[in-house]
């Protein structure tokens, strides 16, 4: 066997590895004869057929199954043992297509694979990489607000008996024909609605100032233009505006309005823990906080999304982005694309690969790890910030219910690929934070936002 590398240029090669008789021979015989021990052929009881029929109908087959074994072992272990640094996996490669092997008559085989080589480089965080820290301002209008909202997660639905532009009706929706009579076979449906989804200002007025047994007549596609809500309102996928009569009339059987709940004691442990908040203004407090460690958040975002921006300048060194283009095309989840598609989808695939070498190499010069601990505290907080866009204070959530949650999400692999992603994230933030030049900034909120834009 011989085994050779032909370097391309600084980020690409292609090794060729020849394959002899003496290399597979051996071990096609010792494969053929395990066939021969449990091959069924007609005439011949189980395991009796003779080698020689046995070679005929399987010896092709066998050679490049054996022969494809060797190369991709040999090849592995000559990655290893020259210490390629490789990216991607290797394929075969684009220049010899043409190779037709025939594994009935030929001996001597000879494999071509393309090789994407990692670049070679150096890196890390030191203080020579200077950078803005935001410090978010909280406003006391931030906070007013936040105060309304916990007033308004104790509130609830009451019966009222005008309807006003936030009220919430009631009632069943229905065809009418030109004279405002029910059509008899017409679409119907008993649904809800809020006063305030009208976005129509003219509309909005027919259902207003109105009580329990009123009738609204009204034009479907002007009260509901985008089709959709129309769907969901009569329950029913196949309406389609060009084509139906959208005369439509809403019978009110029960009007409510929403009220604002106090602030208590019950609404407190509700939301905090028993015994934790007593008063609005420890409330406040909480609130303060809560926005404290929430800005803290964003502004370590910011932070990270500035160092990989100043690293990826800093660091010029170039990626075989063909080359890797060439093989997220065969995993799986991108197989069906084609190249054009993929640069769609992935506008910034060089930035990509070039940040996830200079993650690794950071990640490496500073002995980064990530426990088990630390990945389930990962996927609880992801798992209790998820709850919360539901409405589900983390107070609220049994810690066995939040431990078992996570531990869910870690047994699937990308969900786990994705949380160490977040911990390494999290872990380079802090050494940023740690080795880097910052200056701190007081910004407000506004502001900070349009960064982001």
């Amino acid at each position: 066997m011989e085994i050779t590398r032909n370097n391309i240029d600084a980020l690409n090669a292609t090794i060729k590895i020849t394959v002899t008789k003496d290399d597979y021979q051996s071990k096609v015989d010792s494969s053929l004869k395990d066939i021969q021990r449990k091959a069924v052929f007609k005439g011949f009881r189980p395991g009796k057929a003779p080698l020689g029929l046995v070679k005929k109908e399987f010896n092709a087959r066998t050679k490049a199954d054996e022969i494809n074994k060797i190369v991709s072992k040999e090849l592995m272990n000559y990655l290893k043992e020259n210490k390629v640094d490789y990216m991607g996996e290797p394929m075969p490669s684009e220049s010899h297509t043409d190779i037709v092997y025939d594994y009935e008559k030929d001996e001597t085989f000879d494999f071509y694979i393309d090789i994407a080589l990692a670049p070679e480089f150096d890196t890390d965080i030191d203080s020579n990489l200077s950078l803005k820290q935001y410090v978010i301002n909280i406003e006391d209008s931030a906070i007013d607000k936040a105060v309304e909202q916990y007033k308004n997660a104790a509130g609830k639905q009451q019966p009222a008996e005008v309807s006003g532009e936030k009220s919430f009706l009631k009632g069943e929706v229905y065809q009418i024909d030109s004279d405002n009579v029910r059509i008899s076979d017409g679409l119907s449906n008993r649904t809800s609605m809020l006063v305030d989804r009208v976005k129509d200002e003219e509309q909005k007025k027919k259902f207003i100032g109105r009580k329990v047994g009123d009738e609204i007549t009204f034009d479907l596609t002007q009260i509901f233009p985008n089709e959709n809500e129309a769907k969901a309102l009569l329950n029913n996928k196949m309406i389609d505006f060009k084509t139906m009569n959208v005369n439509f009339a809403f019978k009110i059987e029960e009007i409510s309005d929403f009220v604002q709940g106090e602030l208590n004691q019950e609404v407190y442990d509700r939301f905090f823990g028993k015994d934790k908040v007593h008063n609005e203004e420890e409330l406040r407090e909480q609130i303060k906080e809560q926005f404290k460690d929430g800005y803290a958040s964003e502004s370590d975002i910011k932070l990270l999304i500035d160092a990989k921006k100043a690293l990826l300048e800093s660091n010029t060194f170039d990626v075989p982005v063909a080359a890797m283009e060439r093989w997220l095309l065969t995993l799986d989840e991108y197989k069906n694309l084609d190249r054009e598609t993929l640069k769609q989808r992935f506008p910034n695939l060089k930035d990509d690969i070039k940040w996830n070498l200079i993650e690794n190499k950071i990640v490496k010069k500073n002995n980064i790890e990530i426990s088990e601990d630390e990945e389930l505290e990962a996927a609880k907080d992801l798992t209790a910030q998820e709850f919360a866009r539901y409405g589900l204070m983390p107070s609220q959530i049994p810690d066995d219910m939040l431990d078992n949650f996570a531990k869910e999400r870690l047994a699937k692999n990308q969900d786990r690929s994705m949380i160490r992603s977040q911990v390494i994230s999290q872990k380079i933030t802090k050494l940023v934070k740690e080795k880097a030049t910052l200056t701190q900034e007081n910004i407000s909120y506004e502001d900070f936002a349009k960064l982001f834009e």
